[in-house]
């Protein structure tokens, strides 16, 4: 048949309703075509979507922004409160009683519980793991700051160029850290703080904190009390400010243990430890009857290998049966006893106790710190580095101190070298109102010193390294600042409680990305 012929023939049956075959099989395929084409499509729409889904979940942009903790009605980012998560553990798991908590740095700590000693230590209750307690911790410090930022924007309590100061100063420290550790700020963040921190959202929760502490710190600085006022706190809490000054010989009542010749310890046996007791006896006796004939109880000490002589001042009450006698209110200076606690004895001789009457110093001072963490101490030149590296550092205090007379010699030209040199955060290197005993050796006996006078520097070694020091003045008996901080405490916990009492918190479901 000719082409003519079956073109006639296709269209004669198109006219009477019969389609050709052919015509519909080529529909059929390009219709099949058409969906092949469709559903790959689809499937390739589809790819892109979940590629792209999977993009950003692994950005961590969806686990950052989930909301983690409710407060007042305000959500919290699990990165927000990841900041809080990890300045409570850090604290934790990389502080010196990290041991005594009983924590594993290799397991996960939503599969650690905490042992007893960590439950007693930070007031624990309950079983729980670790994470469960960073959690509670992380979201009761949130609350604070919430509560207190809340405040804080009522009373129209700006954000100072203080403020500002230290919220730079606390990025430069993590970039310093981030540089020192081979890190980028970014990387170090994530690894301090979570996977999920940013450079934006850290500075935003510090900055709040920055208020929070501003806004705190102000209310404590404006509580006033009378003379009056102290006075009165004083006398109904006597027993919690008094101390005692008085001397005493201990005599050791139990035997020693000894090591056998494979180096295993040995207890010693009863009638090691009754005959111990029974010396301890009669030694404290034959010391009670010389110092009665007239010898000094320091001396008495120095015969006996089981007695040690201490001569403590100004020391607490702290309920044993020692302190039991010596804070007893019928005593009188000179009285002495001698008393028995199971083996052992005490032959104790009272002299005072009241409160702390000494005045309290103010004090500016500049730290040099002698860091010899990257000395080698196995190195046989250990010494010798030590000793150039301590000569260096006390040339710079020196260097300093020159500087200081060389210029206006005022305790304002002082404070200004301090933010200048100071290797210690405070401000202008001053502390206020301190006490016996609560800066280290070196320091605390210069600054205490009978001799000390307004306007008085020098150089003082500690195991910090040096200070220079400009002693301001004394400040108030040590006993009443212990009440009004006793006062002030006391005012300041109610005040936090009412801030805080009706805030309202929840949990979100961000909160599994904490941690």
């Amino acid at each position: 048949m000719s082409a003519s012929r079956e073109k006639k023939n296709r269209q004669d049956l198109a006219a009477s309703g019969v389609v050709d075959p052919k015509i519909t099989r080529q529909k059929e395929e390009a219709a099949k075509q058409r969906k092949s084409n469709i559903l790959y499509g689809c499937i390739f729409g589809a790819f892109v979507l979940v590629a792209a889904a999977v993009l950003l979940w692994n950005s961590g942009i969806f686990q950052r922004n989930a909301t983690a903790v409710t407060i007042d009605g305000k959500n919290y980012t699990a990165a927000e409160t990841s900041y809080y998560y990890h300045a409570v553990s850090n604290s934790i798991v990389n502080g010196q009683y990290a041991s005594y908590y009983g924590l594993d740095k290799s397991i996960p700590l939503d599969q650690q519980e905490m042992n007893d000693t960590a439950k007693m230590m930070t007031g624990v209750t309950e079983d729980m793991t670790w994470d469960t307690y960073f959690k509670n911790e992380a979201k009761e410090e949130m609350t604070r700051v919430a509560a207190l930022c809340k405040a804080a924007a009522a009373d129209n309590f700006e954000f100072s160029d203080a403020m500002q100061k230290e919220l730079d100063g606390t990025w430069d420290t993590v970039s310093q850290y981030a540089k020192q550790s081979g890190m980028s700020a970014k990387a170090y963040l994530k690894a301090m703080f979570g996977s999920y921190m940013t450079e934006s959202i850290f500075k935003s929760v510090v900055k709040d904190s920055i208020i929070a502490s501003y806004y705190d710190a102000d209310y404590v600085d404006n509580l006033t009390y009378s003379d009056d006022e102290i006075n009165a706190y004083y006398k109904d809490n006597a027993e919690s400010f008094n101390v005692a000054s008085y001397e005493y010989i201990y005599f050791h009542g139990s035997a020693a243990s000894t090591t056998d010749e494979n180096g295993n310890t040995v207890e010693p046996t009863d009638e090691q430890n009754a005959a111990a007791a029974a010396a301890a006896k009669e030694a404290a006796e034959a010391s009670l009857k010389r110092y009665e004939d007239g010898e000094k109880l320091d001396t008495i000490a120095n015969d006996y290998d089981n007695a040690t002589y201490a001569n403590p001042q100004g020391t607490t009450n702290t309920g044993d049966s020692l302190s039991t006698w010596v804070f007893d209110k019928a005593r009188q200076d000179g009285d002495v006893k001698l008393l028995q606690d199971g083996s052992d004895y005490y032959l104790v001789l009272f002299h005072s106790c009241g409160r702390s009457e000494y005045n309290t110093v103010n004090v500016r001072h500049i730290l040099i710190k002698v860091d010899s963490s990257n000395l080698d101490t196995s190195s046989d030149t250990y010494e010798a580095d030590l000793d150039a590296l301590k000569a260096e550092k006390k040339a710079e205090a020196e260097k300093i101190l020159q500087e200081w007379k060389d210029g206006a010699a005022t305790e304002e030209s002082f404070a200004e070298l301090a933010d200048k040199y100071s290797e210690d955060g405070a401000e202008g290197g001053l502390y206020k109102q301190v006490y016996h005993n609560q800066m280290v050796t070196g320091f605390n006996e210069w600054i205490f010193d009978d001799a000390r006078q307004s306007g008085d520097t020098d150089i003082v070694e500690t195991t910090y390294g040096y200070h220079v020091m400009y002693f301001v003045d004394k400040d108030l008996p040590y006993w009443e600042i212990q009440a009004k901080n006793a006062l002030s405490e006391a005012d300041h916990a109610a005040w936090t409680e009412s801030l805080t009492k009706d805030i309202s918190v929840t949990e979100g479901s961000g909160m599994k990305y904490v941690g």
